[in-house]
């Protein structure tokens, strides 16, 4: 394949334009096939194959990927005419490489976007998926309107994705917004994350482990996030304290990116979308016990609009992005 300069391929496209969108992160791999209204017009997904090999995880993907377009061609849907790709960081944008994020620890210089192009003959464009996620919800989800945001994803590790003045914050390294790393204790629960990081309390799995370590006698081993979830609804107090803390560690480190980027909109991904309040208050909370200010001063604290349809549009940003931005 002749490798082409991005404006020019840029130029070639239109809002009509049919994009193949490919989500992956340690726990699953979304195929949509959308456009760039953020419309779906079949999606299909897998448990991610984390432990395997690159080439490997890259061959089911691949597998993934051709029965989605099976599955569009037996519907008559237009084929697409360009990849976007999102994907765990941490990744070289420039490059497409992936490199070995703690969800996906065997994908080490994972060159990923070349062999994308290469396979499917189409040109690729590669997001993070914070990044891809806070533009979901920039362009149309909770953060329709706003210019400065910061999205705070929260499964399988902890990340943000930041927005300033309507564009994405990748800084210098592509790494803005890998804040699970943060060391909050000594020890504690991991997650997919180092024993006491942000991952390790805040994640979906991290708050799952938190309430084996606090509360043993009801859970003696991690349950399913989804069982956590149910019984912070249900009401029961142990559950409830495990959220607690784990928002009072989030709060902590979510100060440091409102003081520094004193955005207008914080938006929870999963699962905070299905905590909602249950997080957001004891969130709250912690930022102004810890910060020091006041109500007023806070960012709007919100959870994802686009809930489960949050990865699907998410997969389709590292284009509509570009192509809004061109």
């Amino acid at each position: 394949m002749v490798m082409r300069p991005l404006d020019t391929i840029l130029d070639e496209l239109s809002i009509t334009t049919k994009i193949l969108g490919i989500n992956i992160n340690g726990a699953k791999t979304i195929a949509v096939c959308g456009d760039m209204n953020g419309f779906i017009f079949q999606r299909i997904q897998m448990e991610t194959p984390a432990e395997a090999s690159f080439l490997d995880g890259f061959d089911a993907i691949c597998a993934l990927v051709d029965k989605l377009l099976n599955l569009c061609r037996a519907q008559g849907l237009p084929s697409p005419e360009v990849i976007s790709l999102v994907v765990s960081g941490p990744v070289d944008l420039l490059k497409g490489v992936v490199l070995s994020p703690p969800d996906l620890p065997t994908w080490q210089d994972a060159q990923i976007k070349g062999r994308l192009g290469v396979r499917y003959n189409l040109p690729v464009f590669i997001e993070h998926r914070s990044s891809a996620a806070a533009l979901a919800e920039l362009y149309f989800g909770e953060g329709e309107g706003v210019n400065d945001l910061v999205f705070l994803d929260m499964e399988p590790v902890v990340s943000a994705g930041i927005v300033v003045n309507g564009a994405v914050y990748h800084g210098d390294n592509d790494a803005a917004g890998e804040i699970g790393r943060m060391r909050m204790t000594k020890g504690g629960p991991a997650g997919l994350g180092e024993p006491g990081s942000l991952t390790g309390y805040a994640s979906g799995a991290g708050m799952a482990e938190l309430a084996s370590l606090r509360f043993p006698a009801r859970w003696p081993k991690p349950p399913r996030p989804y069982d956590l979830v149910h019984a912070v609804h249900q009401g029961e107090e142990e559950a409830l304290a495990v959220i607690a803390e784990a928002a009072d560690h989030l709060g902590k480190a979510l100060l440091w990116l409102i003081f520094t980027l004193d955005p207008e909109m914080v938006v929870l991904g999963h699962p905070g979308d299905v905590l909602a309040e249950a997080l957001l208050a004891p969130l709250r909370d912690a930022v102004l016990r810890y910060g020091g200010g006041e109500a007023r001063q806070l960012p709007r604290l919100v959870v994802s609009k686009l809930a489960a349809k949050l990865d699907d549009t998410a997969a389709l940003m590292a284009v509509v992005d570009r192509f809004k931005n061109r």
